[in-house]
């Protein structure tokens, strides 16, 4: 008898696809990342005029080029008048970065907890309506059993469970709050927190141990335990998290698999530069 897998996605929608249509291209843009790329390899910087030449552009089109790179930070001025790279292209290669080095060190910790605990554990980007994952390993036992799983690209909502609470456990209060008025609680089961009062206490508590724990709130019969994982500066880069069926992840196991899963994640966020 093999094991056999249950998909963990949003109880009550299916993930949305997203056809790509097919665009013309767009010379503009071909443009920035040209005199992006020319301003990487200058090291004093260079002028409007530099510029110009370098691109086959007029100085008036290429004036309002540079002005809206410059008013988005991705370029600055220096010294005579000459431009370099701003800093939100250095904040976007700092998120590359994280994000090359994310799964660097996730997966090998990932599978270690996937082996201690024999259940799914998840790796999933925090997004404006949910939190996508993007990895995800299924731990395999002797014995035969269920175990979830879910595919790359899979959306869980934002107010799931476990994953819900780290993500507004890492807002100021006034946010949380301004955001429950906002967007009501769902009911996903019977056993999900719809009062906001409550909620927020979960959150509180969830922002003074850094463990969040789902007892069947966003899927019947499904547990799970989450912890978060930062960058330098102290920036929520991902969430790590456990899911299993409730009769088999109990309470027990899924206190001892909260301590493996706090001391992971903690490594990877030191691996990532968080203090």
């Amino acid at each position: 008898m093999k094991e056999q897998k249950v998909q963990y996605k949003e109880p009550s929608h299916s993930l949305e696809e997203i056809g790509a249509a097919s665009a013309a291209p767009a010379p503009m843009v071909e443009r920035a990342f040209r005199l992006l790329d020319l301003l990487s390899v200058s090291e004093e910087g260079l002028t409007l005029s530099d510029l110009a030449r370098a691109l086959s552009m007029s100085k008036g089109s290429i004036h309002g080029l540079l002005k809206t790179l410059e008013n988005g930070g991705a370029i600055e001025q220096a010294g005579d008048r000459r431009y370099v790279l701003g800093p939100r292209i250095y904040d976007l290669a700092q998120v590359y970065v994280q994000r090359a080095g994310l799964r660097h060190f996730a997966v090998p910790a990932m599978r270690r907890l996937a082996a201690r605990v024999t259940e799914t554990v998840f790796l999933g980007k925090i997004e404006q309506h949910g939190v996508r994952i993007i990895e995800s390993i299924v731990g395999e036992s002797e014995r035969p059993a269920l175990r979830i799983s879910a595919p790359r690209g899979t959306r869980v909502h934002l107010l799931a469970g476990a994953t819900g609470r780290l993500v507004l456990a890492s807002w100021p209060a006034a946010q949380r709050e301004a955001f429950l008025r906002g967007h009501p609680l769902p009911r996903f089961t019977e056993h999900s927190i719809t009062d906001a009062g409550q909620f927020l206490a979960t959150v509180e508590e969830v922002a003074r141990t850094g463990i969040s724990i789902d007892r069947e709130e966003y899927l019947v019969g499904v547990n799970a335990v989450a912890a978060p994982i930062y960058g330098s500066g102290g920036t929520l880069v991902a969430l790590l998290w456990i899911v299993g069926f409730a009769s088999s992840f109990t309470d027990e196991i899924m206190s001892q698999a909260a301590q493996q899963l706090r001391a992971e994640a903690e490594a990877v966020s030191r691996s990532l530069g968080a203090r």
